[in-house]
Order: structure tokens, then sequence, then C-alpha cells
């Protein structure tokens, strides 16, 4: 036999020491407190007392029964039982933006750098998703299809990179399209969610199209804008070229900002969610979003366990209880005078309420016992 909780199995032998002792000193003050009062064994002949066997007897039975609860609470386990383990999961395909844009240090380090990580931390909430990856830039593809295998993710995540892309520009709609089209034969709608990191700078494709075909397919979008309002100049394509920064046809520097719009008009239009990565609270609140996504089951199989047998000692714990409870009840003696005999002696005001006696209506509610016997008058 083993147990599920094994730690506790010495605190309960501590706690049933410190009971047993408990008990003995309550005991003890108890028959203080009668000796003091008057003599024991004539209140004992005279009232509900219990005899000290028959409270030793109940004390041992409560503090066996205390003993089998904690063994109880400890889980005991004995053989095998099969069972099934069933996963539950969403669909998340993410949309990472490979632009050129990407490549900004606006905020301390490159924004495909922390849009990685943002990405990372919101799919490490849910361990049992399945996720997918596609790449975006002017064009998009499915980089990795779905799995649950976080180790993979993690290892395309952090080889993805801009030269995975001819086109540097930046096209969300044909993000989300291609998102819609990984979707055809994969997850239960209802059940799947679209996650995007990106500065949301895109001068191309049909937004409206794309959120028209995430409506059909019940696909809800959660977006992460990266960067910042300020901007940054963009980096050169290449280490070799002549300048660090890019440039426009007239020479000027480029510079990228972040540009939330598109991002937050497609989370709201899908019921998904908008956060700024920069703002941990949206972040938490994207999370917690993404939650009401309902999951599935991916996966189930069968397996074997032990067993437990908590029952056992809970059954017999039960058993104890009810024994104590009875023969203490079933020992006791009460005598029950009806109230028309104290009226024949003359006791017609209430008892006294200092004499520590038990007072008990009868099934007619006009009996009382009392502790000292009284002795019926003769008729």
């Amino acid at each position: 036999m083993s147990f599920a909780y094994p730690w506790l199995l010495p605190l309960g032998l501590l706690a049933m020491v410190l009971t047993t002792w408990l008990l003995r000193r309550a005991e003890g003050a108890r028959r203080a407190a009668l000796a003091a009062f008057g003599e024991v064994e004539v209140l004992r002949r005279s009232s509900t007392l219990e005899s000290p066997g028959q409270a030793r007897t109940a004390a041992r039975l409560r503090i066996a029964a205390l003993g089998l609860g904690l063994l109880a609470l400890a889980r005991p386990q004995l053989g095998e039982r099969e069972s099934e383990m069933v996963r539950t999961g969403r669909d998340v395909l993410l949309l990472l933006d490979l632009s050129r844009s990407m490549g900004v240090s606006d905020i301390g380090e490159t924004r495909l750098a922390v849009a990685k990580e943002h990405a990372w931390e919101v799919l490490s909430a849910y361990p049992s998703d399945r996720v997918g990856l596609v790449v975006f830039g002017g064009s998009a593809f499915l980089q990795m299809p779905f799995t649950s295998d976080r180790a993979s993710l993690r290892l395309f995540l952090d080889s993805a990179s801009p030269d995975d892309l001819g086109d540097p520009a930046t096209d969300i709609s044909a993000a989300l399209l291609t998102a819609v089209s990984a979707f055809e034969h994969e997850g239960v709608e209802g059940r799947r969610a679209v996650l995007i990191a990106s500065d949301g700078e895109s001068g191309e494709g049909d937004l409206k199209a794309a959120i028209e075909a995430l409506r059909d397919e019940d696909l809800p979008v959660f977006a992460i804008g990266v960067g910042t309002t300020r901007g940054g100049p963009v980096p050169a394509d290449s280490s070799e070229a002549p300048e660090p920064y890019h440039r426009d046809h007239l020479g000027r520097v480029i510079v990228s900002r972040l540009e939330e719009d598109e991002l937050k008009t497609v989370a709201a239009a899908t019921g998904g969610a908008y956060a700024r990565g920069d703002r941990p609270e949206e972040l938490r609140t994207l999370v917690a979003a993404l939650a009401r996504v309902q999951p599935r089951v991916l996966a189930a199989r069968k397996t074997r366990e032990l067993a437990d047998r908590y029952q056992w000692p809970l059954a017999l714990m039960v058993v104890l209880l009810v024994w104590a409870e009875l023969s203490s009840r079933a020992q006791r003696g009460i005598l029950v005078v009806p109230a028309r005999s104290l009226a024949e002696l003359g006791m017609t005001g209430p008892l006294p309420t200092a004499n520590p006696v038990v007072t008990e209506l009868s099934s007619w509610g006009k009996a009382c016992a009392i502790g000292p016997v009284i002795p019926s008058r003769p008729r």
C-alpha cells in the first residue's frame, strides 16, 4: 500500500497524541470540578454522569476515529484501475510579422525580438493548446503546422528572421487570409483563435475582406501591437549597405511608428482583444480574454493508475463515531419525573438553575429530568 500524501501520516500521529493529551487534561479538570461540587458516587447514582470506564471508552473510540480520518486524508492507494487521460486545448495560430520595420529598436531592442517574447508569453499561459506559426511581410506562408510540441515552437520562433521573406513590406490582410486557409482542415469552429504580433504598419491588401473571412470561420483575432508611437529609424536591409538606415526615394531616413488602428479594428470586429506590448496590464487582459475560446478534446488515451482506498478508513471512522455516541447514550440513566408529581410535592416554581442537572422535555413537552431522585408520594 502507498499514500498520495504520505507527509500527512506523521502529522496525523502528532495530532492524535496532542488530542489524547488534551482529553486527559479535560477529564482531570472535570473530575476536580465534580469533587469540589460534591460526592462523585452520589452524583453519579442520582444524575446522568458517565462512569469513568464509559468516558474512557468513548474517548478512545473518538481518538481512533480521528486517526482514521487523517489516514483517509493521506489517500491510501492499493492496486490499480484503468482510467482515461483526456487532454483538452485550443488551436491557436500565431502570425508573426517579419517585415523590415520589425527591425526598429525603439523599445530598447528590436520589435521582432520583443514580439517573439510577448507571443511566447501568451502561448505559454495555455500549455495544452495546439499552436501553428505563420510568418508574414508583404506575403505570408505557414512556417510550422499545428503541434503540441512547445520545444519545436520555441525553435521556430528563435530562428524566424526577415531573411525568410523576399518581400520586406507589410500586408496584414494577407496574413489573416493565410490563417483562414490554414484553419480550413484544422480545429473545430468556435474553439480556435488567431494571435498576431506586429507593429501594424500595413498599406496593402483588403482588410475588410479578411475580416469577413475571419467572421465566416468564427476566428477571433488577438493582436499584440509592438513598438512606440514615437517610432524609430528603419535599419538597412543588409549590414553591407553603405548606410545603417533605410531611406526613401527622396533620400530621407524612413521612420517607422506603431500603427494600432488596423490591429484594433480586426480584434474588435472578430470578438478578440488588443494589447500594447509595452503595457503589461493589457497583455494580462489579452491572456484572460483568450480563455473565452472554449477548449476541445485534443487527445485521449487509456492508462492505468493506482486505485484510491480512502473510502475504507473513512467508513470505519463513521462507524466508530456512531458507536461512541450510541454507547454513551445507552449507558446513561436519566430519571424522568412527570410535572404532575412535582405539583403534588408542592414544587410548582421553576427548577433551580444552579444545580448542574440536565433538563429535558418529554414527548408531550411537560416532563423534565432532574438530578436528585425525588421519591413519589404513596397514593
